[in-house]
């Protein structure tokens, strides 16, 4: 397998910190508490982010990226254990796919 362009990295770069800002916005948090994430940012055991602040960031990411972009249904279709695990990288993934 060959590595993604250097234009690929700097897309999933800007994806990130849209995505982070989209989180800032839901859960109310400060620039410092941003500054800590990365795409390995669990959004359950690191973030805390409840069941209201997931639905209201994949409304934002919607708004954001358009109706393919549907966080919502993507996570739905996941289960337990994966929506545990479920990373910041993970939605940056799925937008970047779909988007």
């Amino acid at each position: 397998m060959t590595a993604e362009p250097a234009r690929g990295d700097a897309a999933r770069e800007q994806l990130l910190t849209e995505m982070i800002a989209l989180l800032r916005k839901v859960t109310g948090e400060d620039s410092q508490w941003a500054d800590e994430i990365t795409s390995s940012t669990q959004l359950e055991r690191d973030l805390f982010l409840d069941s209201l602040e997931m639905a209201a960031l994949c409304e934002l990411a919607r708004e954001a990226y358009g109706d393919d972009v549907d966080l919502g249904a993507f996570v739905s279709g996941l289960d337990i254990d994966q929506i545990i695990g479920l990373t910041v990288g993970d939605l940056v993934a799925r937008v970047a796919r779909v988007a």
